[in-house]
This record gives C-alpha cells, structure tokens and sequence, in this order.
C-alpha cells in the first residue's frame, strides 16, 4: 500500500511524535509483549499507514482495518486499549493538517478511525471464536471417544489432559481424586503424584466445601448432566486460586459410577478485573478516587453524615497549572500533580474525607464533618498553606495555590449531581475573583448562573431558528441630526426570557466562542442591508459594525470583510468597523491586518477612546476614520475635565481623525459633545436600535 505522504522534517516528526505517545499510552494501559522501543516502530509503521489512508481516500477503510487487526495481533485485545488507541490517533491525526485539504480532513480522520476500530472488533472476534471453538472441539472429542470406547477415551484423555491448560480431573463419588493432570497441580500448587487419594473438597476453600458438596449430591442422585459455578481452590501457600470448576458425571456399568472435574483458571481474570474495576474509579496517574467514585460517595455521605454537621464538598482548581505544564513540560506538571494529592490528602489528615481528582488540575474534596471537624475558613486555609510548600521537580522549585468553590452543609435531600454543578459554578466565581480565592456556594447566584449559562448553550441555535437578529441604529452628525450611518445591533428575542439587549449578546457570542463566526454572518447580512439602502433610498447609507477582541484578531476578519463587501456588491467604504482600541492601536499581524483593510478604504475606527496620552500619540496618525469615546467620557464631564478634553480632541480633530460619542440620552449632551468638536453621535435621543425601515 503507497501513498504520497509528506516528507519533510515536519511530517515525519510529527507521525514520529504521534508513534511515540502511542506507545507510552498505550503501554500504560495494556500488556504488549514488546520493549518500548520494537512497540514504538511497530506503531510508527501504523502511523504511516493511518496517515496514507487519510491522505488517499480510496486507501481508507483498508488502511484502518489493518491497523485494526494489526493492533490485536499486537495483543492489544483490551477495551481499555482500544479506546486509547482511537483517542490518540484521533487526535493526532487532526493536527497533521498537511495530510489533506483542511475541509476534508475531520471527515477523513473520522473514517479511518472507524475503520480501526471495525478492524479491531473484526479481529478480535475472530481469534476468540478460533479459540473457543478449537477448545470445544478437543473437549467435545475427547467426551465423545469416552463414551465409544474406554480404551480410546483414556488414550485421547491422557493427550489432552496433558497439552491443555485446563484441569483435569476424576473423582469418586465422595469427591477423591482418582487421577489429575498436571494443570490442575499447577492451578493448586501442588506436586501432581501427590494428588492422587487427595479429597477434592480438602483443595477447596472453606468457604466453598459445603456448596461443592452440595453439587456432588445432586450428581450422585442422577438428576443433572453437570455443574458448572465458579469456585474458590486453596493453593499450597495458602493463596486462592479462582477457578471455573465443571462437574460431570461419568456413568459406568461396572465399576461404579465416577465424576469428571474441570478446573478452568480464573485467577488471572479475576485480578485483571480487579484491576480493571480499580482503574475505572481511580485517576490513573494520582491513584485518586474519580469523579464516578467521587459521586457515589457522596450519595452515600448525603444519606449517612450526623444531621448537625453535614458534609462540606471542597471544589479545587490548581492556579495558573497550565503556564508549569506547558511552560516546564508535561513530566513536570505530573510531578506537581501527584504531589498535589499527596498534600491534600495530609491536609485532611483525621478528618473522615474523600480526595478526588476530576481531571487535568481539578480536585475534589468530601468531609464528613464532625463536631471537631474544623470551619470551612480554616480547612481553606489548611489546604492553601499545605499546597504553597515548596515543590521540588527537574530542578525547578515550585509553589502552588488552589481557587476553591465550598458547598458547606447541603441538604439531605440534594442529588450529588446538583451538589456538583453548584461548587463548579461557585468555583468559578471564585476565579472571577484572582488566585487563592474561595467562595461559598450560594443558591440564588447559583440559579442566576445557569440562567447565563443557559444563554451560552442555547444561543448557536437562536441563529438558526431565527430567534436572533440584526437591528439598526442610526449614527447622526451632530452638526444636524442627519443619518450618516446605521449601527449593527443584535436582539435575541428569547422565546421565555424576551428580549436580550446586543450587549449580552456579544458577551455570550464572547464566552462560546461563537462571536467569530457569527460576527461573519452579521457582516453579510449587514452589507447586504446597505446594498438594498442604496437601491431603495438612492443614496449610501454605511454600516458601522463593532467587533469584539476576538473578532478583531481572528486571522481570517479580512477575508470575512472582503467576502462580505463582494457577496454584497459594495464599495469598501461602504463599510465601518470599530474595533477595540488596544487591538487597532498596538502592533502585530491584527493591527497589520486592520491597516491593511483601512488602505482598501473599509472605515476603521476606534472603539473605547479614553483621549489619554498614550492612545492620543497613537491614533495621530493612524489609518483610522474616527474614534469612539469610551463610556465613562460619554456623560458630561466636569468643567477642568471638560476644557482638557476638547484640547485633546482638537488634536484628534487636526489630524483629520473624526470624533464619535454613543448613548447620548438628552439636547443637552448632545449640545455639550457637540461644542467639544464631537462630529457623530448615536443613542435614545436620536432613535433606538430597530429595524431597517427605521433608516430613512
């Protein structure tokens, strides 16, 4: 299978990379019977056929599967593995971005992934039934020859008693082992000449001998083929070795009657399970109980704690985690991280608590709190100074501190989900607040949060469902009152909360991440307005579209800008943009980018003006149009303050830079800014914002 797949350093560093996390993954949460160097060129080969089967499409499903099938053969037969594996992968294949066109190559990763995973189950599927069926089809034979013929039987018997790695074993009726193979010695520990005169129910566990003689009575009394349940055997040292013991009963004419006993070793399973069960509740790199362990011990506490004292539920987020792993590394950041449950635990020393990790640098902590238990206050600070001890990891000496959010004493009756998501929501305030902050959990901010949290979610689908819409402002010259623009202006009429101002609105555009693409939408839409004003008025009426920070860096803004004015059929000057004042007036590709539209002629302008020194030495001369004051200037300053601020903008005035004011409420701010040498103004004195019929 070829396909052309970059060659550049960069592309093999990157599949390198990828083989590499891999395999340190992947060896972490399943056995590979390879050294992590072989392990790491088998995967880096599979890396390059994943990487040529999202490069060639018709390569796909094949180079999935057998990267798939090559994973069980690589005895990587584990859920656990799997899963692994499809994250990894998945993920790093979406960052090599040269492997095809961007728009293709989610949906390619998707596919290849899939296939992987079809392969695997495909495999896996495969080599268990093999198995399952070849073992069936030796103890099928070996029953049947038994029952034709004794000689036959005891010959066949022998040879698999003595490949197999099954048990094997004949008894008495009273359960006294008349011959055992080797395996079942192994299983037991015990030498296998031994055995023989050995009493079955002398091997098993206390525990099980009254039940396994139980089986051996309902045998003897003809009413049951076999017995199969899963029993507990003693080994020499006194160890348990779990087993999967089948009695069967071996009728005989003469002789007396005799029954076959099968030990399948369960004991490797069990353990794997234990340890499956371990990892499925525990972190794995702090040890620590998860959020699912987390969670059923606090239903539990809720239920069990002393009514007078409660529990407390402590919500950790690790201060500025992100600059010590990303600055210092990743080995780095697991150090601190395994150090941080360690001195958690040690804080709540003596006290009846539950350390958690949630992920990445979130920990939780449960008290049941006693009489003794001390206040909320002082187990805050117990944890804060117990974390700020000096860390010690790679050389570099290290201090953390935690934000925390403190449900204190909740009801009985709360669910742990709802406990939950309220010391989440208070924790986040807290952060709201700097570092080595703690706050307490409070219902009706609580309530008010997931109201704005609610706006977030839902707020991509208003789009859609035409719920949210544009509104324009008109934007007067003050000399006159005549309409020189039309603000954009976004209204959400929430179907149960009304209407949301455009404020909130790009405040929740801010907190998703939406308020890139839909300030895409908006500048289509708006140019489009201008398009139909210029038709049906006769004249140019310019839309003045404010953008947010990030819509401002966003690298893509002119080609959204230039799309927009081409879709619409406009002159670049046809279109206004206001923009931060930091962002339009600092350095970088954004100011490049917006300097670069301005020579076009779209109108840059800038929003939030505060006229002082540093911002007036850099707009004189800038590639701006006007300036908007900020809104604190926007109310009718005092009479020192006023004289300085119309010399200031004088200045701005000079330099050919217009001067803009918004939320002019009465004629008497819209006369005072007027004899400042403010040019523009928009507010509820001039109109509110509404729809386009109301530009005239």
């Amino acid at each position: 299978m070829t396909a052309a797949l970059p060659q550049d350093a960069d592309g093999l560093r990157a599949r390198a990379k990828l083989a590499k996390k891999w395999t340190y993954l992947l060896s972490a949460r399943t056995f590979v019977p390879l050294a992590n160097p072989e392990l790491e060129g088998r995967l880096l080969d599979l890396v390059g056929r994943l990487c040529a089967g999202v490069a060639d499409e018709a390569l796909t499903q094949r180079a999935g599967r057998e990267v798939g099938a090559a994973l069980v053969d690589l005895n990587c037969t584990t859920a656990d593995g799997l899963q692994c594996s499809v994250e990894v992968v998945g993920k790093g294949l979406l960052g090599m971005a040269d492997l095809v066109r961007p728009e293709k190559l989610r949906d390619r990763v998707v596919d290849v992934v899939a296939a992987l995973a079809a392969g695997f189950a495909d495999r896996v599927k495969a080599t268990t039934l093999e198995q399952q069926e070849q073992l069936g089809r030796s103890l099928y034979r070996a029953m049947r020859q038994a029952q034709l013929d004794l000689e036959v039987a005891t010959a066949r018997c022998d040879s698999v008693e003595g490949c197999t790695a099954t048990g094997i074993a004949t008894t008495d009726p009273a359960g006294k082992l008349l011959r055992a193979n080797a395996a079942l010695a192994r299983i037991v520990d015990r030498p296998g000449a031994r055995l023989a005169g050995t009493s079955l129910f002398d091997l098993a566990h206390p525990a099980e001998r009254a039940g396994l003689r139980t089986d051996y009575a309902q045998l003897t009394r003809g009413g049951t083929t076999s017995i199969t349940q899963p029993r507990r055997l003693v080994r020499a040292d006194g160890e348990t070795a779990w087993v999967t013991l089948t009695l069967s009963p071996l009728r005989r004419h003469e002789g007396g009657d005799q029954v076959v006993v099968l030990a399948e070793d369960a004991t490797d399973v069990n353990l794997l399970q234990g340890q499956l069960n371990h990892q499925s509740l525990h972190d794995v790199l702090t040890r620590l109980p998860n959020r699912q362990y987390f969670t059923s011990r606090l239903e539990q506490a809720l239920r069990t704690a002393d009514p007078a004292t409660g529990v407390t539920v402590f919500h950790l987020d690790l201060d500025g985690f992100s600059a010590v792993a990303g600055g210092l590394g990743r080995r780095v950041g697991d150090h601190v991280l395994k150090v941080v449950a360690t001195r958690l635990e040690e804080a709540l020393a003596g006290e009846t608590a539950m350390v958690a990790r949630f992920g990445f640098d979130e920990f939780a902590v449960l008290v049941e709190n006693t009489d003794a238990t001390p206040d909320v206050v002082t187990l805050v600070r117990r944890i804060n100074d117990k974390l700020a001890e000096p860390v010690d990891a790679d050389g570099h000496r290290l201090a953390c501190s935690a934000t925390i959010g403190v449900v204190h004493r909740p009801p009985r009756d709360a669910s742990p989900e709802d406990l939950l998501d309220s010391a989440d929501l208070t924790l986040r305030r807290a952060k709201g607040s700097g570092r080595r902050q703690w706050e307490l959990a409070d219902p009706a901010r609580d309530a008010l949060d997931r109201r704005v949290l609610g706006l977030a979610a839902t707020l991509p689908g208003a789009w859609a469902k035409g719920e949210l819409g544009v509104e324009y402002r008109p934007l007067v010259a003050l000399a006159d009152e005549r309409v020189v623009a039309a603000e954009v202006s976004l209204r959400w009429a929430h179907p149960r909360l009304g209407g949301v101002p455009h404020e909130q609105c790009l405040a929740l555009a801010e907190d998703t991440g939406l308020d890139v693409p839909l300030g895409a939408r908006v500048l289509r839409e708006a140019c489009g307005q201008a398009r139909a004003w210029r038709r049906d008025l006769g004249r140019d009426v310019p839309v003045r579209v404010s953008l947010t920070r990030g819509q401002a860096v966003d690298p893509g803004l002119a080609g959204a800008v230039r799309e927009a004015l081409a879709d619409a059929g406009l002159p670049a000057g046809s279109l206004w943009l206001g923009v931060p004042a930091d962002v339009v007036l600092g350095e970088g590709e954004p100011a490049d980018g917006l300097r670069a539209l301005a020579g076009e002629g779209v109108g840059v302008e800038v929003d939030g003006f505060t006229a002082a020194p540093a911002d007036l030495a850099r707009v004189v001369g800038a590639p701006v149009r006007a300036v908007r004051m900020c809104r604190p200037l926007t109310d009718r300053p005092s009479p020192l303050v006023a004289r300085l601020l119309a010399d200031l903008l004088a200045v701005v005035r000079d330099a050919g830079i217009g001067v803009s004011v918004t939320d002019v409420t009465t004629p008497a701010q819209a006369r005072w800014w007027r004899e400042a040498g403010a040019d523009t103004a928009s507010g509820p004195l001039f109109a509110p914002a509404g729809p386009p019929e109301a530009i005239r």
